[in-house]
């Protein structure tokens, strides 16, 4: 898969310009028809601008090829009901800023979560949400903006971000990717505290 047209349907997506996020995601799709990412990205397009009918049948060509997609899932259960096709468009949030993905060596990493949260509460999820860090004694937990656990960061990375966030240092975090066996987040150092001024946070 092209690489750089997934960055250009994530950035598209973010900056809710849905007509080019439908036209990138089409041609990721032409040249694989098995990803999903892209196929549930493409029906969220459809659907923000209010075509619900090509909403509902791309997602349930994401649930052919992955019958437990949560993604698909639980927008299926909001289109649907009673075999009939809400009319009411998903809540308009604010557009995150495109480079919330850029990665930038020392300051970002992507990180798989692990002891994730029950499936519905994942299933809420969208990939560009902010969701926040949340420092314990040996472990960073994920909470999304509603203040409900997503999951923790793995020990060995919990205890290093642990020891920057103690020493003053700032991050913001993103849902990247979400599946029904993953959520992967998108951790972004924003400041450091006097201590670690020359000390990168990740490697």
């Amino acid at each position: 898969m092209d690489k750089n047209l997934e960055k250009q349907a994530i950035k598209a997506a973010l900056a809710q310009n849905w007509e080019k996020a439908i036209d990138i995601n089409k041609k990721i799709i032409k040249e694989d028809s098995q990803n999903i990412s892209a196929l549930n990205r493409l029906a969220r397009g459809y659907w923000e601008l209010g075509d619900t009918q090509k909403a509902l049948k791309t997602y349930q060509k994401v649930l052919k090829i992955d019958n437990s997609n949560l993604i698909a899932n639980k927008n299926l259960t909001r289109l649907s009901k009673g075999g009939k096709i809400k009319k009411s468009l998903p809540k308009k949030r604010s557009p995150f800023p495109p480079k919330i993905f850029l990665e930038e060596p020392g300051k970002t990493k992507i990180v798989s979560l692990v002891r994730l949260a029950q499936p519905n509460i994942l299933g809420e999820l969208n990939n560009g949400d902010n969701v926040s860090m949340v420092a314990k004694k040996r472990l960073v937990s994920i909470e999304s903006e509603d203040e409900n656990y997503l999951g923790t960061i793995p020990e060995d990375l919990s205890l290093k971000l642990i020891k920057f966030i103690n020493g003053g240092n700032k991050y913001e975090a993103f849902v990247k990717n979400i599946d029904h066996q993953q959520l992967q987040i998108f951790i972004r150092e924003i400041s450091r505290g006097k201590r670690y001024l020359n000390v990168p946070s990740f490697n």
